[in-house]
């Protein structure tokens, strides 16, 4: 798998499809499935399933008995849903996604290492405007050192 990075701004069309761009879409493994999942607060993330397979595996020995962690998985594994494509190469972004996202026309897809996230423009641009890269290069510094 390729290290994915970067960003693109580019458009969902009037039946709220996409295309993942080629550049993150060629970084997954291939031939793997791809899943939409309400990982992080106001986007979508995309992930192929080997990626979601180690982020789950917690989730293998959950006692059916304990309630709240129950909770826990189910909300977690209602929020996943496969991504498909028709013969375009577009997938559309179901409504569930689109409303956890605020996704309107103007979409932005961020490369995060493993897996992309997908961003409402606006919600994007709001923010990177409350973080510099200085202040972005301080906070990981500080957390890798004190792991």
């Amino acid at each position: 798998m390729k290290f994915l990075s970067g960003k693109i701004v580019h458009q969902m069309d009037a039946k709220n499809r996409i295309r993942i761009p080629a550049k993150y879409k060629g970084g997954f493994p291939e031939k793997e499935k791809l899943y939409f999942v309400e990982y992080a607060p106001d986007c979508i993330t995309v992930m192929p399933e080997s990626v979601l397979g180690v982020k789950l595996a917690s989730f293998d020995n959950v006692d059916p008995g304990d309630p709240e962690l129950m909770a826990a998985k189910r909300r977690i594994m209602s929020s996943i849903d496969e991504v498909t494509e028709d013969g375009q190469g577009r997938t559309q972004i179901p409504k569930s996604f689109r409303d956890y996202a605020k996704l309107t026309k103007d979409v932005v897809t961020v490369g995060m290492g493993n897996y992309v996230e997908i961003w409402s423009l606006e919600k994007f641009e709001e923010q990177m405007n409350g973080m510099t890269i200085r202040q972005a290069n301080a906070i990981a510094y500080k957390k890798n050192t004190e792991q």
